[in-house]
């Protein structure tokens, strides 16, 4: 059965097609020309109330255009800023073809406040564009979420000259600016452009009564509808169902009553008692198919909608097929209003029957829409109790529209659903509401839960301290207050929490761990992170929702340098389902980055490609493009490792990677890895002036790994620009950043360039010139200079001399060991224990990346020419 929701990206197809022509329809030649005119300007605004045929029109002048032309009807779900732009990216996909990958990785960006890169990358897809391009928004008067208006505002300012979007609306656009018509941008059609003139009159009677009238009736029903194309359909069916033109004139000369009106009673009254009953029946659908229609309003339900549809009863069509179907608005509104004041005890009943059948058919989205709809909150929580634990397929907007619909206090007495509601509150940066009701929540435990078992009394704090732990780590990042807030969590709720989980809307990244929010320098330190890590993957087991959380530990592991464990941890994240249901991609693309840089790290290269050619062929498998630019970057970055810079210079051409591009804080490992490429081409200004900007986006957006890789690079820019001591300085900064949290990957992974500004700032620190008191630590800087061993990367002797990397008493015990003492006669000779001897020993054996004295000794040779 076709139900025309794509199971992929969970959008109706149908609203993007564009609308059937109708049965009876009266060419209008003169307003497609007026529509064809406006296509030299940017936008066209259709505005005029219900009935006056905006839809009609302008599908008539789409199907008639021979440019590419993407279509929307909108409705007020659409509301939300990121299901607009997703349909209007798919609108415009299905109009032109495949769009490219980066922007399709451009739409995971969107969100609040944060839409400018997206409409940029989108703008500039248009602008590529060889042949014109027409986009039409119908029903625009639906829309009222200011962040969408400003969006679409802003994306009218730069549209290029070969795009051309058409409003159809009730009412006026609320962005219209007056600076724009006086440009001429704006090409207008109103209500006095579509009324109908008596010429069209004619030839509507003519084609719709299928009989002559006299001139003097058609004027008169002209009169009376004041060309009000609707009004004129529906006199037309009253005179079809046998009304005399006579007598509707006589009922109507003077009449200064609403027309609209009296013909809608008049048409619904000429209508059969069972079709009456049938039509306020269905009434209550947002979209209607035959078997739908049967389980709603009785067994002739499909014959019934075919035959409606055959006299052309103001159904509009939503497929191809003619399956699907749902009313003009005006027409749907009156039938609700003779529902409600002819049978209001039945409403919740023909709710519930939708629900009922939209449930056995897995629609399980609408069938919670029909459920709260007719408050049926008993059959709505009974849907939603089988999504505990689980994360649902829909996204945490849905979540929240759905459970605001569910009154409080029955909400209140479902803590799984109270606190659920509060988690898609904090998704949807609503913070003040999700305080208000962490407020609520506390009362409520204090003022009721004298009478509950201990089992209820743990369940409902387990709830209330994990909720509590998101909003400290994600919005307070406070990993202190999380980690005791997480810790109380599972004090309460040893098996962890069974709250609905939906996926949020954040884009795809090669990276958990840089993705969370964090303060400078005091990220995630060692004391802390751990434990907070164990925790969180201990809460989430229970539920299989830890395989993000085994990811994000091994990424922090990897950080660190701590290569076993990471590899454990990124494994064990790829293994099972889980959390991965609805979006894997989210996990293995980032697990298989990293296992791809272990593997080289372990100079198996091989290896290495497998990882990523493994991630590739699975994003391509679950058609997730945005996968693409992500793992091509990475290895073009692998190439780049090993010399060979062509690959990364094909990416930034492939996917039209620029400096000047704007970006968003969900971009910036593209970004990043954009101002390597410019400096390993020699466009090292460039990269100067891109890094400036990503810096600013990282420290903005709370993403302190993201900040310290680009000052990373921003240090090995100034020495390339012959500003050797700003780079020093720029070095000593990030060191300051990362030392507390002991990353040491992000120097390493940079290669031999970072050594030997490590090497320098070492020796100017042993030589007094860079003295500050809260300067990082030798031992941090000899530490991070110890694991460039396995790196592959060859240093001359001076750059790594022995005095560099040891400290004064480690190359005092390295010399004795050169001369050949034991380990006796060196703790006597420099005075200190053996116990305190031997940790030296092992240091000096680490950091020269060697198991015993043999290795050390000659690659202290090595070392030293």
């Amino acid at each position: 059965m076709n139900h025309e929701m794509n199971e992929t990206n969970t959008l109706i197809l149908s609203k993007l097609q564009i609308p059937q022509a109708l049965y009876f329809s009266v060419p209008r030649p003169h307003l497609l020309e007026r529509l064809n005119e406006g296509l030299t300007r940017k936008a066209t605004f259709i505005t005029a109330p219900a009935g006056y045929g905006k839809t009609t029109l302008v599908g008539d002048w789409a199907r008639q255009l021979n440019v590419p032309v993407g279509w929307l009807s909108l409705d007020d779900k659409d509301n939300d800023l990121i299901r607009f732009w997703k349909y209007v990216t798919k609108a415009v996909e299905q109009a032109l073809g495949s769009l490219s990958d980066q922007l399709h990785s451009a739409v995971a960006t969107i969100s609040p406040g944060q839409y400018e890169p997206f409409l940029v990358a989108l703008l500039n897809e248009l602008n590529g564009l060889q042949e014109s391009f027409a986009l039409v928004l119908d029903d625009w008067h639906v829309i009222d979420d200011k962040n969408i208006i400003t969006a679409v505002s802003y994306f009218l300012e730069y549209l290029p000259s070969s795009v051309h979007i058409c409003f159809a609306s009730r009412t006026a656009a609320k962005f219209q600016k007056a600076r724009w018509i006086s440009r001429e941008w704006i090409h207008e059609v109103r209500i006095e452009h579509l009324r109908f003139d008596l010429r069209e009159t004619v030839d509507f009677f003519r084609i719709c009564v299928k009989k002559e009238l006299r001139r003097e009736q058609i004027e008169h029903f002209l009169h009376k509808t004041e060309g009000w194309v609707t009004g004129l359909r529906l006199v037309s069916l009253y005179l079809r169902n046998g009304g005399r033109p006579a007598e509707f004139i006589r009922r109507h000369t003077g009449d200064s009553g609403r027309i609209e009106q009296f013909l809608l009673e008049e048409v619904f009254e000429a209508l059969d008692e069972s079709t009456q009953q049938f039509l306020m029946n269905v009434s209550i659908l947002q979209r209607m198919n035959g078997p739908l229609c049967e389980a709603v309003a009785g067994r002739d339900g499909t014959d019934k909608l075919a035959e409606l549809a055959g006299i052309n009863l103001f159904l509009i069509p939503l497929d191809d097929n003619r399956e699907w179907y749902r009313f003009h608005h005006l027409f749907g509104e009156f039938l609700q209003q003779q529902q409600r004041r002819h049978s209001p005890d039945q409403t919740k009943e023909l709710h519930r029957a939708a629900a009922v059948w939209c449930e056995s058919q897995g629609l399980m989205e609408e069938a919670i829409d029909y459920y709260l709809a007719g408050h049926g909150f008993t059959e709505a929580i009974r849907l939603l109790e089988q999504m505990r634990s689980i994360m649902i397929r829909r996204e945490f907007s849905t979540l929240r529209v759905w459970l605001s619909a569910i009154p409080e206090q029955l909400l209140m007495q479902h803590p799984y659903l109270y606190f659920s509601y509060i988690f898609s509150l904090l998704w949807a940066h609503d913070l003040d509401m999700a305080e208000r009701h962490l407020q609520l929540a506390e009362q409520y435990y204090e003022t009721s839960s004298a009478n509950w078992s201990q089992e209820a009394k743990n369940r409902y704090l387990g709830y209330l301290y994990y909720v509590m732990n998101f909003k400290a780590t994600q919005y307070d990042m406070d990993m202190v207050k999380g980690l005791h807030y997480i810790r109380l969590s599972l004090q309460h709720s040893p098996t962890g929490t069974d709250l609905i989980f939906a996926s949020p809307h954040m884009p795809l990244c090669p990276s958990i761990y840089r993705s969370y929010n964090g303060k400078r320098g005091k990220h995630l330190p060692r004391g802390l992170s751990d434990t907070f890590f164990l925790n969180m993957i201990e809460f989430m087991t229970p539920m299989g929702l830890q395989h993000s959380i085994l990811v994000c530990y091994g990424e922090l592991m990897y950080e660190r340098n701590e290569l076993e464990q990471a590899e454990h941890y990124l494994k064990l994240g790829l293994q099972g389902q889980g959390q991965t249901r609805y979006q894997p991609e989210k996990v293995y693309v980032p697990a298989y980055h990293l296992l791809s840089r272990i593997s080289k790290i372990k100079q198996d290269i091989a290896q290495a490609e497998k990882w990523l050619e493994e991630a590739g062929r699975k994003a391509m498998e679950d058609g997730v493009e945005a996968a693409s630019i992500l793992i091509e970057a990475e290895k073009a970055a692998l190439r780049l490792d090993l010399g060979d810079s062509a690959a990364a210079v094909e990416w930034q051409e492939r996917y039209r990677i620029s400096a000047h591009d704007p970006v968003s804080v969900y971009q910036l490992f593209v970004y990043i890895f954009l101002v390597r490429v410019l400096v390993e081409t020699d466009n090292v200004k460039e990269a100067w002036a891109l890094s400036e900007k990503l810096l600013l986006i990282a420290v903005k957006g709370h993403r302190p790994m993201d900040a310290l890789e680009i000052q990373v690079l921003q240090a090995t820019s100034l020495r390339l620009m012959g500003k050797p001591e700003q780079a020093l300085l720029k070095l000593e900064e990030v060191l300051q950043y990362a030392e507390p949290d002991d990353y040491i990957r992000v120097f390493v992974d940079k290669g031999k360039p970072v050594a030997e500004l490590l090497i320098e700032y070492v020796q100017q620190r042993l030589k007094g010139n860079i003295r500050d008191k809260n300067a990082p630590s030798l031992v941090y800087v000899r530490k991070i200079l110890s694991c460039y061993g396995g790196e592959g990367v060859s240093l001359h002797p001076s750059e790594a001399a022995l005095e560099t990397l040891l400290t004064q008493r480690e190359l005092m015990i390295f010399r004795c060991m050169e001369e050949g003492m034991g380990n006796t006669a060196i703790s006597e000779s420099l005075g200190i224990g053996k116990g305190t001897l031997k940790a030296h020993i092992n240091r000096i054996y680490s950091k020269l990346q060697v198991t015993n004295r043999v290795e050390a000794i000659n690659r202290g040779k090595e070392m030293q020419g």
